[in-house]
């Protein structure tokens, strides 16, 4: 069973955000080359905090007791998305992502606690270091380079363009363990554990 851990994104912030979809697509370079891109199914977003893919049985059950202890440890905190980047660089574009900002030590905490957790249940550990962010788009397989190079300026000048905007801030108070089924139609989640921040602010 493939599974992760991650924090929810409340349904007015997703509304936000696929707005800002909507926006980014509407960009020429990107109507004249709609598949360049695999834009992210706002329902589906979520702020992932590790990914573990294929997990047993018996790590299942001691994932969601640890994460139950990690959750009980931290008070709920606020989050809001930021400004507008990419991995790996606007030249050689593979994600479009929305950063995240708020009280983003308290996450940094929370998210520390997770991967040690990962880590004592023999997961390997993860290539990069932990960088929040809510994925807009990846770049299509098939993507043309030079049309994708043309577009990533257009999205570049858009995202400064909308650096200073106001998006909603979300209570963090949940952290929640997902199963992860892939299928014809993408990835379907549905949730294992909910676990409730209850340390003292």
């Amino acid at each position: 069973m493939r599974t992760f851990i991650a924090i929810e994104i409340p349904q007015g912030l997703k509304r936000q955000l696929r707005a800002e979809q909507d926006r980014l697509q509407d960009l020429p370079a990107l109507r004249a080359q709609p598949s360049l891109l695999r834009w992210t199914n706002t329902d589906k977003m979520h702020l992932t905090l590790r990914f573990l893919g294929e997990t047993e049985r018996s790590q299942r059950d001691k994932i969601q007791d640890g994460l139950t202890a990690i959750a009980a440890a931290h008070a709920p905190f606020t989050l809001a998305p930021s400004r507008i980047g990419c991995f790996r660089s606007w030249s050689n574009l593979r994600v479009l992502w929305v950063g995240i900002e708020g009280e983003t030590e308290a996450l940094q905490e929370v998210q520390a606690g997770v991967e040690t957790l990962a880590r004592q249940l023999g997961f390997s550990q993860e290539r990069n270091k932990f960088a929040p962010h809510i994925t807009l788009a990846r770049v299509a397989r098939n993507a043309s380079r030079p049309a994708l190079r043309a577009a990533a300026v257009k999205l570049r000048r858009a995202a400064e363009e909308e650096a200073s905007r106001s998006w909603t801030d979300w209570r963090i108070n949940e952290l929640h363990f997902i199963r992860s089924q892939l299928g014809s139609g993408g990835a379907q989640y549905s949730n294992l554990a909910t676990c409730a921040l209850t340390g003292l602010e």
